[in-house]
C-alpha cells in the first residue's frame, strides 16, 4: 500500500479528511526514522488534550470535587488510555519508523500514545480548536467504557498523602531508560533507603517503585 493510501485509510478510521495531508503525515513520522519528525506535534498535542479531558470531565461530573476531577483527567491523559486510542484507530500501522525499532514492539512503548498525541496536533493545524475539541470529546464518549475512570487512588497518590500526614519528605523519584520500552525509577527514603519499580513507562515505573515503598512504610508502622 503506498503512502497516499494509507492516509486515505487512516482518514476513514479517524473520521477525519485532512485540508492539507502534510499535517497528518508529519503526525505519523517517528524520531527514530527521520529528524523531521513528530515530536513537536507530540508537545501540542498534549497540551491540546489536557484541556480538552479537563473540559469534558467538567460537562459530564459537575458534582466532582478539583482533586477528584484532577485524577480523572490524569487517567484519560495516561500513557496508558492514549496508547488505548492509538490502538481504536490501529495507529500501529501508520505510524513511521526507522529500522531500529521493530514494529512488533511498539505496543511495549509510548510510542502509539505519542502518535495519537501528535494526530490531535495535526487536526488542530488542519481546523481549529472548536473541531478538534468536538472530536476529542467524541473519542472520549465512545471510549469511555474502556477508560479506567474509577476514583481510586495510584499508589502516587497514595504514598504522597501518607507522607504528608505524617510531615515526612515527599518523594523524589529518579528516572532511567533500561533499554527501549523499558524503564525503572527509583525512590530514597529519608533513611537512605531504596525503593525502585520497573514498567514500559516512566508512569508506572513511578507507580510500582511508590508502591514498594508505601509497603515498606505501612510496614513499619
Amino acid at each position: 500500500m503506498d503512502l497516499s493510501n494509507n492516509l486515505y485509510s487512516l482518514e476513514n478510521l479517524l473520521s477525519y479528511k485532512f485540508s492539507n495531508k502534510e499535517f497528518l503525515k508529519l503526525s505519523l513520522i517517528h524520531r527514530s526514522f527521520s529528524q523531521e519528525n513528530n515530536e513537536i506535534y507530540e508537545f501540542l498535542g498534549d497540551s491540546i488534550i489536557n484541556l480538552c479531558a479537563s473540559i469534558w470531565l467538567i460537562n459530564n461530573h459537575k458534582d466532582l470535587s478539583e482533586g477528584d476531577l484532577s485524577s480523572l483527567r490524569s487517567k484519560v491523559v495516561s500513557r496508558k488510555n492514549l496508547g488505548r486510542l492509538a490502538k481504536n484507530f490501529k495507529l500501529e500501522e501508520f505510524v513511521i519508523l526507522g529500522n531500529s525499532i521493530s514494529r512488533k514492539k511498539i505496543h511495549q512503548t509510548e510510542i502509539l500514545g505519542n502518535t495519537f498525541e501528535s494526530i490531535v496536533a495535526a487536526i488542530y493545524l488542519d481546523s481549529n480548536f472548536e473541531i478538534t475539541s468536538n472530536w476529542l470529546f467524541e473519542v472520549f464518549e465512545k471510549q469511555s467504557d474502556l477508560m479506567d475512570l474509577s476514583l481510586e487512588k495510584d499508589s502516587k497518590t497514595e504514598l504522597q498523602e501518607f507522607l504528608q500526614k505524617r510531615q515526612l519528605s515527599l518523594p523524589k523519584y529518579l528516572n532511567t531508560s533500561l533499554k527501549e520500552g523499558l524503564f525503572e525509577s527509583s525512590i530514597v527514603s529519608e533513611q537512605n533507603k531504596h525503593f525502585s519499580g520497573k514498567g514500559s513507562s516512566i508512569k508506572e515505573a513511578e507507580k510500582k517503585a511508590a508502591e514498594n515503598y508505601l509497603k515498606h512504610l505501612i510496614k513499619d508502622e
